[in-house]
């Protein structure tokens, strides 16, 4: 798993090299390219306003044919954000996120393939990047991770203490941060450090949709917090 775009490629090469059998999940590195000879997953809806889709990089050939998955019913929650705010969708959100845990495996569908293409791959990288490294500067200080640079990053990684009680405070501040693996918290100890990652770690939002501004704001909002 390539938690937050952290694994560099030569790492990857280093582990394949090693044990041989790789399969290296990219869910939060779209941007990161694959490693030859090594599976790679990549998905689409963590970067892009599309609600499912996944990319596989193999040199595997799949012999039978997949069906063609369908999106139109499951955009409500995207097209909503456009007209309303995102707390009004979080229900929709997470009850998109649930169809995935028994569906097959199909072909992407054809709205999100179509959606895929209207992209500029390339302005979405450099809005990431340029948002990841602002919040470093910001951040960097006060966060635990020594993080390395990120190119078209997932979200900003803040490990902090206290950090689930600030991220209460940065949703009242309208500022939106998943907890990514709620069911490490729930099942694991408090004094372990699986649970301090899962529930201390805060994802802070870097994305396409925002800019210098916006991470100057949530920059003042967390050093204004702690």
């Amino acid at each position: 798993m390539n938690y937050y775009g952290q694994l560099q490629k030569q790492e990857i090469v280093a582990l394949r090299q090693r044990y041989g059998r790789v399969i290296v999940d990219n869910s939060q590195a779209f941007f990161d390219e694959s490693a030859d000879g090594v599976d790679t997953l990549y998905t689409c809806r963590k970067f892009f306003g599309v609600p499912d889709g996944a990319i596989l990089m193999t040199d595997t050939l799949l012999e039978e044919e997949l069906q063609r998955g369908e999106s139109f019913s499951h955009m409500e929650h995207i097209l909503g954000r456009f007209e309303q705010p995102a707390s009004a969708f979080y229900a929709k959100s997470v009850e998109n996120n649930r169809r995935f845990q028994q569906a097959p495996i199909r072909r992407m569908s054809a709205l999100t393939e179509n959606l895929l293409h209207s992209i500029d791959y390339e302005n979405v990288m450099r809005r990431r990047t340029e948002n990841f490294s602002a919040l470093s500067k910001l951040l960097g200080s006060i966060n635990e991770l020594r993080l390395q640079p990120t190119r078209g990053a997932f979200a900003y990684p803040l490990l902090i203490k206290g950090g689930a009680a600030l991220k209460q405070k940065l949703i009242g501040q309208k500022i939106y941060v998943p907890t990514l693996w709620p069911n490490v918290v729930q099942s694991t100890p408090a004094d372990w450090i699986d649970h301090r990652l899962a529930d201390e770690i805060l994802p802070l939002p870097c994305d396409q949709r925002y800019g210098a501004e916006e991470m100057k704001y949530i920059g003042d909002v967390i050093l204004g917090s702690v």
